[in-house]
């Protein structure tokens, strides 16, 4: 769909509703990248990361060696190593977004990783009550991500027609949109990209499954309700 995989050094969005897959679908391309020596960083900000890898386990991604050998990392945003620096750094009364993706980052450069994921973006601004405060934060966060030329995948929890979350949207470089609709009494879950700047892309909504494997799509064959 994607004409050979998401361009280097963007920001992505995943986004959908709960259920639809998103933190399966961004650590199966952390695990894809790393069995191709691209090393990676995940880093979740609301569930804890012991109920992450245990909700993982069933996949046959060999996490637990990928991060024995440092081509794959999974942290809590509380577990994040170099945390010593946000207390002389807060001193300087930086922003929030920006000291915690700086972190990050520091996290990423320890073992070499070009592909970030943040899981999910929403709660980093879900306080913040001001629409301009919350488009400059978010911008700042999508310039460093792209001026340190990592490749980002941020979770989204944002619906088609939620106009909250509309900032972000606009601001990606590329949507992945997962969605899931019961049809006769059938579960459909449907991929759509919503953009993608620069690549071309497959427009039309494909249909998709979790199973053992991970997520796979269905991108030759035509959503049928």
């Amino acid at each position: 769909m994607l004409g050979g995989g998401f361009p280097k050094g963007r920001v992505i969005l995943v986004s959908g509703g709960p259920g639809t897959g998103k933190t399966i679908l961004s650590l199966q391309f952390l695990a894809s990248a790393a069995e191709r020596g691209i090393h990676g960083i995940y880093v979740t900000l609301e569930e804890p990361i012991n109920l992450v890898k245990e909700n993982i386990e069933s996949f046959a991604w060999n996490i637990s060696e990928k991060e024995k050998n440092n081509s794959l990392k999974l942290f809590n945003s509380k577990e994040i190593p170099y945390a010593h620096l946000s207390k002389q750094k807060n001193k300087c009364n930086e922003d929030p977004i920006l000291l915690m993706t700086s972190k990050v980052a520091d996290a990423a450069k320890s073992i070499g990783a070009e592909i970030l994921v943040i899981d999910p973006l929403t709660c980093i601004t879900i306080h913040e009550q001001s629409a301009t405060v919350k488009r400059r934060r978010i911008v700042e966060l999508f310039n460093y991500l792209r001026s340190n030329g990592y490749t980002s995948i941020l979770t989204s929890e944002t619906t088609a027609t939620g106009g909250e979350w509309y900032i972000e949207e606009c601001l990606a470089d590329g949507i992945i949109r997962l969605d899931k609709v019961i049809h006769n009494f059938n579960l459909i879950r449907t991929i759509r990209i919503e953009k993608m700047r620069g690549v071309k892309h497959d427009e039309q909504p494909r249909r998709y499954v979790i199973d053992k494997k991970g997520l796979t799509v269905y991108n030759k064959e035509p959503v049928k309700m």
